[in-house]
């Protein structure tokens, strides 16, 4: 008996007027031309988004499926274009058809369906050898876009201009949670307006507050799932997410987020490893697959941060220290804390104190170098934020510090301790056991800086204070890093 795979948590109800469906048609497809196996719940869910009636029209205009990561939601759209390359387009409803265009919001994220469409009719000998001649009816490029018998196969991404001309079908859209506002669907709605049986397949993964696009469609999915709203046959929602939101490691919940689960496309093993190293909200919205109304990132799962608890992690430690210091926007706290390499080869960090302003009364940071200099062992480096409040005066006792380096760490600096302690914690080399940092660490969200991401830890968009965690983290890196060594060990 053939496995079943958990339905969907949200679907739209079946509309009025079904004839049949093409699902089929291109699962075959897929499977004689590519050797694709189509999982349960992908057949499922091209059987229901390419419902049509009687006259052969899809159905459904704009079509969303949404799983956890990884589930095979990209092959669903390489076999239905490909399907429509080869064959579909010459069937009655889609004929007319001109243009096929994968969308994405920048050109790489567009250009990973047109690859894999281009890379699969690449290995049909019966197309590629239609390739042949000065005016041969199929051409296939990487960069001049796919051309089957009039039908052309191209990208479209958020570039103003992109759309412009076009006269599309059938409109691909990749990882939908990348599009933060509605200019790219404006711009692109329009080109359908003219089609027979056109269609929007809409694929992604759960986003966060700026996902604007796909949360309407994903609240208009629930709305008409839940009976809220009317169901409309021009749009067919489909929603694997697991029923509850928790951090636990519930195969039962994961599973119902994660149709392919045990299909190998997906395997405990690697979403155990998931499980470990993503912190909560980001476990929540790719692997659980719900939403997320955070504006950043948290920082770190709690169960990689309780791997690092170590009791005493700097007893016994000769020095010399570096010392990170942090104080929090408004000056209502602050923290300094230490860092050292242990015998183990681990950084071991401690809070030395910890300063909380009185009522209507802010820390003085006179006080906080006074603290400094009282530090009892050998230091060799003391850093904090350049952008800190306290930097003026941190500034102007390191003229007169004797062999101690005073060091203000720049913004790229403090972005790049960012990054290393993220990979000390998540690789357990980080030492730690304060209540201070473990109170600390649920209101550490990250933001992204720059490309290829970089981020940093964010004040703004943390629940909380966070001075304790970042004099930890600068204290760590500056130890970490290649330079401090020497003088470290």
């Amino acid at each position: 008996m053939a496995r079943r795979a958990p339905g969907p948590l949200w679907e739209t109800p079946k509309p009025r007027g079904v004839h049949g469906s093409y699902g089929p048609a291109v699962i075959a497809w897929a499977y004689d031309n590519l050797g694709i196996v189509m999982g349960p719940w992908q057949a499922y869910a091209l059987t229901q988004a390419l419902r049509h009636d009687r006259n052969g029209n899809i159905l459904a205009r704009v079509a969303l499926i949404s799983t956890g990561r990884q589930n095979g939601k990209s092959v669903i759209v390489r076999a239905f274009y490909g399907w429509l390359l080869d064959v579909g387009r010459t069937l009655e409803p889609f004929r007319g058809w001109t243009t096929l265009l994968a969308a994405a919001h920048d050109a790489k994220q567009a250009r990973i369906i047109y690859g894999s469409v281009l890379g699969d009719l690449l290995t049909i000998p019966r197309i590629t050898e239609q390739t042949k001649g000065r005016y041969a009816p199929v051409r296939l490029t990487e960069f001049r876009g796919i051309q089957m018998h009039g039908l052309t196969f191209d990208t479209v991404t958020s570039q103003p201009g992109s759309a412009r001309g076009l006269s599309a079908g059938a409109i691909a859209w990749d990882e939908m949670l990348t599009q933060t506002d509605w200019e790219m669907w404006e711009a692109l709605s329009p080109t359908q307006s003219a089609q027979r049986s056109p269609i929007m397949l809409l694929t992604s993964t759960a986003g966060n507050v700026e996902s604007v696009v796909l949360r309407a469609f994903y609240d208009r999915l629930r709305r008409e799932a839940s009976g809220d709203d009317k169901p409309d046959s021009s749009f067919y929602g489909a929603w694997w997410a697991s029923r509850d939101t928790g951090a636990a490691l519930d195969w039962t919940q994961i599973k119902q987020a994660n149709p392919a689960l045990g299909d190998g496309r997906l395997t405990k093993a690697a979403i155990s490893s998931e499980h470990r190293i993503l912190p909560v909200d980001s476990w929540q919205r790719e692997r659980l697959n719900h939403f997320v109304d955070v504006v950043a990132a948290g920082a770190f799962n709690p169960g990689v941060w309780a791997e690092c608890r170590t009791p005493g992690p700097l007893d016994g430690h000769p020095g010399p220290f570096v010392l990170g210091v942090d104080v929090q926007p408004g000056w209502e706290r602050g923290t300094i804390v230490a860092a050292g390499i242990r015998t183990d080869g681990r950084i071991g960090v401690s809070v030395y104190r910890d300063f909380i302003a009185a009522e209507g009364d802010t820390v003085s940071a006179s006080d906080i170098v006074r603290e400094l200099l009282a530090f009892p062992d050998p230091v060799s480096r003391i850093v904090w934020d350049s952008v800190s409040g306290a930097h003026s005066e941190f500034v102007r006792t390191a003229v007169d510090a004797w062999a101690t380096e005073w060091l203000a760490q720049k913004p790229h600096e403090v972005v790049a301790a960012c990054m290393d302690v993220t990979e000390l914690i998540q690789s357990g080399r980080l030492a730690v056991d304060d209540p201070l940092l473990d109170q600390q660490l649920p209101n550490v969200a990250r933001r992204p800086v720059g490309q290829d991401g970089a981020f940093r830890f964010s004040r703004a968009h943390s629940l909380g204070a966070i001075d304790g965690f970042m004099a930890m983290t600068l204290a760590a890196h500056a130890v970490a890093s290649v330079e401090a060594l020497p003088s470290l060990i």
